[in-house]
C-alpha cells in the first residue's frame, strides 16, 4: 500500500492562521468594541501579517492612530489587497474552521445577520503565544485596535473604496 502524502506546509499554514485569527478574536474582544466580530473582518487579517511589507509598515505605526490615518500615509498597505485577500480565503477558512473545532472560538448565527466570532478559551496550550512570530502578533494586535474601532462596511469603504472616501 503506497504512503500517504502529506503537504506539511497546508498543515502548518492552517495551524499558524488558527492561531493567529484566534489571537485577534481575543485581542479584539479586549478592545471591547461596540461592532461585532465577523467573517468580513477576521478575512482582512492575513493579507496583512502575512505580507513582510505590509508588516513593516503596521509596525512603524503607532496603535492610538486612527486607521484611515494609517492607510493615508501607508498606502503600500493597499497595493495588490484585493488579490491577497482572494488568496488568502482558503487559509483563512483553514485556520477559523480548526479554531472552531479545537475548542478557540465560536460561531454563532443569528437570523438574518452575518455571523458572529467569539473567542472562547480559557487558557492557551502552554508555549503556543511564545511560539508565534512576534512580528505577526505585533501586526495583529495592531489591525485588532483599529479595527475594533470600525464597522465592517466602513473598514471595506476603507479598504477597497474610493480613496479618502470616507471620514471616521
Amino acid at each position: 500500500m503506497p504512503e500517504m502524502y502529506i503537504d506539511r506546509g497546508i498543515i502548518h499554514n492552517s495551524t499558524l492562521a488558527c492561531f493567529l485569527l484566534s489571537l485577534f478574536a481575543q485581542k479584539y474582544e479586549l478592545e471591547d468594541s461596540e461592532f461585532p466580530l465577523d467573517l468580513l473582518k477576521l478575512q482582512m487579517v492575513l493579507p496583512f501579517v502575512w505580507n513582510d511589507s505590509c508588516r513593516k509598515a503596521l509596525e512603524k505605526r503607532n496603535a492610538r492612530t486612527r486607521f484611515n490615518t494609517v492607510l493615508r500615509e501607508a498606502p503600500e498597505l493597499k497595493v495588490d489587497l484585493e488579490k491577497r485577500v482572494s488568496s488568502h480565503t482558503a487559509v483563512t477558512f483553514q485556520g477559523l474552521n480548526l479554531a472552531v473545532s479545537s475548542g478557540i472560538i465560536e460561531v454563532t448565527h443569528a437570523t438574518n445577520e452575518a455571523p458572529i466570532i467569539k473567542f472562547i478559551l480559557e487558557r492557551w496550550p502552554h508555549g503556543t503565544k511564545s511560539a508565534l512570530p512576534s512580528e505577526m502578533v505585533t501586526a495583529v494586535n495592531r489591525l485588532a485596535n483599529w479595527y475594533s474601532d470600525i464597522d465592517t462596511p466602513t473598514l471595506l469603504k476603507l479598504l477597497f473604496g474610493i480613496p479618502h472616501e470616507v471620514s471616521h
